[in-house]
């Protein structure tokens, strides 16, 4: 949770949006780092997978 709260933290104050309230913290670090987290993963992960590709493609 604490991962999720930091990148929520970080999206926040890179785009200056508007701080939730107290009582709508946990939801947003749900929802905001949860998406971003997924959206990192998915990122390296295609990135990784393009590389190996490129990389067993030219050992033949």
């Amino acid at each position: 949770m604490k991962l999720l709260a930091w990148i929520t933290e970080l999206f926040i104050e890179t785009f200056g949006i508007t701080r939730p309230k107290p009582e709508q913290v946990r939801t947003t670090n749900l929802v905001i780092g949860g998406f971003l987290l997924a959206f990192a993963t998915i990122v390296l992960g295609i990135v990784g997978f393009l590389v190996f590709q490129i990389t067993a493609g030219s050992s033949h």
